[in-house]
């Protein structure tokens, strides 16, 4: 009984660890533009929180990676990364345009 139970939570757990995984590549194939000056968000704004600070604001043509993505209602929210390594949140069309979705 117990090697069939660990069994089974072993599976359950490779088939949650699989689907997380590829919701990360997937998430990380985005590819976003800085088309305007845009705010890099301390938190995710998907959260909601009462005050979001702004990291320094993201100029145009500014180089960022896109490391995930979660929506809000009516927002897509990027996690991103620069090449001086900051990290934040950005919101598509908020200076951002994404040219090719994962």
């Amino acid at each position: 009984m117990f090697k069939r139970a660990a069994v089974i939570l072993f599976v359950a757990a490779l088939v949650v660890g699989v689907l997380w995984g590829a919701d990360v590549i997937a998430d990380r194939s985005y590819q976003l533009a800085v088309v305007a000056p845009a705010p890099l968000y301390s938190l995710p704004p998907h959260e909601y929180p009462e005050t979001n600070p702004v990291s320094p604001t993201l100029q145009p043509g500014q180089a960022i990676r896109v490391l995930r993505l979660r929506y809000g209602k009516d927002f897509q929210a990027f996690r991103v990364e620069t090449p001086d390594d900051r990290v934040g949140w950005v919101i598509g069309g908020e200076g951002i345009e994404v040219l090719s979705r994962g």
